[in-house]
């Protein structure tokens, strides 16, 4: 029966991740509503489209996730394919970043090995306007990734994914400009690789999964908000080819927006001459589909927000991309989990495109079986009934689940308190009769990779999480979505 709930995982996502997530906050527990989970009326009041945050003084664009993309009057749900093969993106993309560690350097490499990821896991999009006169795109974001693309004309079906919106269109700009192979831009340091084509500099990234884009490194005019000035000569990837990867799946977004570190992000090249603010930018990832996420880009966090901050990690050469940053704990209903420090010895890597927090085995279990600790009222499923999930418990029939706090405390003090939708995937498991179960499963991942955890965008929804690049540090608020 395992094999029939990997392919019946139709809300393993968005369950945590929609209106339908009610929770009441007790002195040590979260009580999270399972009746609600389960309605069919998700995503209700989402939509993709630009919006101002007021009091913030750069870029802001609004937040949502991927799943409740409106196209039309119709909403897009993953489909089966796409949810069945989450988890196992975002072990690609672990994989992939931990290779980048262990990969031996020779003389001959002159570039830092930057982080390729594979975004089809990411989850969260927002919605840019490109050229002049600018038009929208909704795109994936990342701040695992550098170089900003979208798939562009001519494109064949053949060398293209499917897409809601029309492909960017060159000739219909007046802004567009196609980098020249002698051009400096040509040779910006990051994960895409470039060669001189006929006419114009080409580049190329390939992702963790396998996936790969390719076409014309250009520069163009992007409008990052309504309120903000446009920013000129952008150097991106026009997409001409879309190669698939370990899934077959339509990513159904125009392309994909770097917030890594290198020189090719869009951070970086939105900086803002020398006062460094261009180098500050934010989000909150809403934890339900109603509710209103943020990216800002270019201010920092609002002024009401209750900032803790902890220090950037900056000397691994093989994550120059990256934010990596010191977790010192883990607890569970306010009590340290014993974890040794050898386990978080090479950082934690905050990262929005990963969904699940990856950790290695030595953390992983001790969190594990102090969670199942607390979880004692519950029918557990035994191990190995599903794949990568190893803590799920039966709650079919149940108005509500009871589950501990989880805490992950990081160096010099930042805290992020994980809010409730991030604590446990909810979701129904059917057989060939149709649905017969309501699981819940722990939200956490184990690796057999010492020393290197990637906080997901799950434990960090609801929460204000500034990244201050010139300032070396990153800081975490609560009710930032609110």
């Amino acid at each position: 029966m395992a094999a029939h709930w990997i392919l019946h995982l139709a809300l393993l996502l968005l369950s945590m991740s929609s209106q339908q997530v009610l929770a009441a906050r007790q002195q040590d527990r979260h009580t999270i509503s399972v009746q609600s989970l389960l309605s069919s009326s998700i995503c209700s009041s989402a939509s993709a489209v630009p919006v101002s945050r007021h009091g913030a003084a750069g870029s802001t664009l609004q937040i949502v996730h991927r799943a409740c993309l409106q196209t039309g009057d119709h909403e897009t749900v993953p489909d089966h394919h796409y949810t069945t093969a989450i988890l196992h993106r975002d072990r690609h993309r672990f994989l992939s970043i931990h290779r980048r560690l262990t990969r031996a350097e020779t003389k001959a490499t002159t570039i830092p090995a930057r982080l390729g990821l594979a975004f089809q896991s990411l989850e969260y999009v927002v919605t840019i306007g490109i050229g002049t006169p600018p038009r929208n795109f909704t795109v994936l974001f990342d701040t695992g990734s550098d170089l900003t693309w979208v798939q562009c004309l001519p494109c064949p079906d053949t060398s293209c994914y499917h897409q809601e919106e029309p492909l960017l269109d060159p000739s219909k700009s007046s802004t567009y400009v196609n980098i020249s192979c002698s051009a400096p831009e040509c040779h910006i340091g990051g994960a895409q690789q470039t060669s001189c084509g006929r006419t114009s500099c080409q580049y190329s990234v390939k992702y963790g999964d396998k996936s790969e884009t390719r076409g014309s490194l250009a520069e163009e005019t992007f409008t990052l908000s309504p309120l903000a000035p446009p920013a000129t000569g952008i150097v991106f990837g026009c997409s001409h080819e879309y190669i698939s990867g370990f899934n077959d799946t339509d990513m159904g977004v125009a392309g994909l927006l770097g917030l890594g570190r290198g020189d090719s992000s869009i951070l970086s090249q939105t900086r803002q001459g020398n006062s460094g603010s261009g180098s500050v930018f934010s989000y909150c990832l809403p934890p339900r589909g109603s509710s209103t996420g943020y990216l800002t880009i270019g201010a920092a966090a609002p002024p009401q927000s209750k900032l803790s901050f902890t220090p950037l990690i900056t000397t691994i050469s093989q994550l120059s991309s990256a934010y990596v940053v010191s977790l010192a704990g883990i607890s569970v209903n306010g009590a340290a989990v014993p974890i040794p420090a050898s386990a978080f010895s090479l950082g934690a890597i905050i990262d929005s495109g990963t969904v699940a927090t990856h950790m290695p085995a030595a953390a992983y279990y001790p969190l594990r079986d102090e969670f199942r600790r607390h979880m004692g009222g519950y029918k557990m499923l035994p191990e190995g009934s599903l794949e990568l999930l190893d803590t799920c418990y039966d709650v079919t029939g149940q108005d509500v689940v009871t589950a501990p706090r989880v805490a992950l405390e990081f160096g010099g003090g930042a805290r992020i308190d994980v809010d409730a939708s991030g604590i446990l995937f909810v979701f129904p498991v059917a057989d060939d009769s149709g649905p017969s179960l309501t699981l819940a499963c722990l939200a956490f991942v184990p690796t057999n990779s010492p020393g290197l955890v990637i906080v997901g965008n799950m434990q960090q929804r609801a929460y204000n999480v500034v990244f201050d690049v010139d300032g070396g540090r990153i800081g975490f608020g609560p009710n930032g979505c609110s």
